[in-house]
């Protein structure tokens, strides 16, 4: 009906838990009700008829959860028929327990939640309409006192439970756009890669077929302008090698600056709170590699998991620098395979004498840590890792 993890934001949480406390509040008066009248002595709140008011209370409030539960997959073919269903149950039990007063607070919630326009407007007033009418005629005071009851309980209890469940609505659609957009970038890269790859791979290949056309007529007449065509081919060949592996290698921003400030742009848009501090790295190779580190890390924490903060860390210890990068928000059923890319760039790092660790620390934390000699040259120092961060 939820999902709950270790990771869920602090306001989705309290979403949630403001839900559950508003039906059960209702639920434990509309329960306290049925067992007050027949302490006094209500000869119509008979056993039967009480357990059967206990019953249609819960199944009240299974309705406006189902309901809820709609609205947070997306399916709206259903939410009349739970909105009907809950108004019904709901009138059957003022009807059978007259002083049932917090029981149509539901049914007008799902009324505002499914309201939309005009008609809208329209299923909510008839609802507060057929409430009121059935607490007037069952209502065991006057009808002063019953439109009191309906203002102070029904309203605020009915708004109430609307607000924080289109709360928790809006945080449940703002954590998936926020998914999507991680894997909007991932995929924006892949298209420009491929896009890339298209292009290059077409140019050459058209170039090096028509070269060996070329050659293969000049064989048997001219040997000496068929090995220019042979020679011109071989330079397409080496070209496009060269251009191939400056793609799939080269980073998709200049620098690591360029990164982390991209970084850092992403994360105050889907709403994450990012910590960066970082030294200068003058090395051009190892501020390439640097580069595609945090942007995998980056990819990684938005994509699998729900963070609510992430801390980058460049800094340099006795010739070498330290890159950490360390978000909360893990999920569990991520896996080791949330961090398969990080495989890849594990080799290029080793290439140039450095190592990468990636691994999950207590707290639901996880941390990346890359260390690479200043200029690749020097050994790898095992300095201080970031503690805690």
């Amino acid at each position: 009906m939820f999902r709950w993890s270790r990771s869920t934001a602090p306001g989705e949480v309290a979403a949630i838990v403001s839900v559950w406390l508003l039906l059960m509040l209702m639920l434990v008066l509309s329960v306290g009700q049925v067992f007050g009248q027949r302490q006094q002595g209500n000869e119509l709140v008979t056993p039967p008829v009480a357990v059967v008011c206990v019953v249609l209370s819960f199944v009240t409030a299974g309705c406006y959860l189902r309901l809820e539960t709609l609205f947070l997959r997306g399916v709206r073919g259903r939410r009349i028929q739970v909105l009907v269903w809950t108004q019904v149950v709901a009138s059957l039990l003022v009807l059978g327990l007259g002083s049932a007063w917090t029981m149509p607070a539901p049914a007008l919630a799902a009324a505002l939640l499914v309201a939309t326009g005009r008609r809208g407007l329209l299923v909510v007033v008839l609802i507060c309409a057929v409430d009121l009418l059935l607490l007037l005629v069952k209502s065991d005071g006057t009808r002063a006192q019953a439109l009191a009851i309906i203002a102070v309980t029904v309203l605020v209890c009915g708004f109430g439970l609307h607000v924080v469940t289109r709360l928790r609505i809006v945080l449940d659609e703002l954590r998936r756009t926020r998914e999507e957009m991680a894997r909007a970038r991932v995929d924006e890269e892949r298209t420009r890669i491929s896009r890339e790859l298209h292009d290059l791979l077409g140019r050459t290949l058209v170039a090096v077929s028509l070269r060996n056309e070329a050659a293969l007529r000049l064989l048997d007449s001219d040997l000496e302008r068929c090995r220019g065509q042979l020679t011109a081919l071989q330079s397409l060949v080496i070209d496009g090698q060269a251009r191939l592996r400056a793609l799939t290698s080269g980073p998709a921003l200049i620098s690591l600056g360029d990164e982390l400030a991209s970084a850092r742009e992403l994360f105050e848009l889907v709403g994450v709170r990012a910590e960066i501090d970082a030294v200068p790295v003058d090395d051009h190779a190892v501020d390439q590699i640097l580069a595609a580190v945090v942007r995998e890390a980056v990819t990684n924490t938005l994509k699998h998991g729900r963070p609510t903060w992430c801390r980058i860390g460049v800094v340099r210890e006795s010739g070498t620098v330290v890159v950490t990068v360390v978000n909360n928000g893990v999920v569990p059923s991520a896996g080791e395979s949330a961090h398969t890319g990080l495989d890849d760039l594990r080799t290029r790092v080793a290439a140039l004498r450095g190592a990468l660790t990636a691994e999950a620390i207590p707290g639901g934390r996880f941390r990346v840590v890359v260390r690479i000699p200043d200029g690749g040259t020097a050994p790898a120092a095992t300095g201080r890792e970031m503690a805690g961060a």
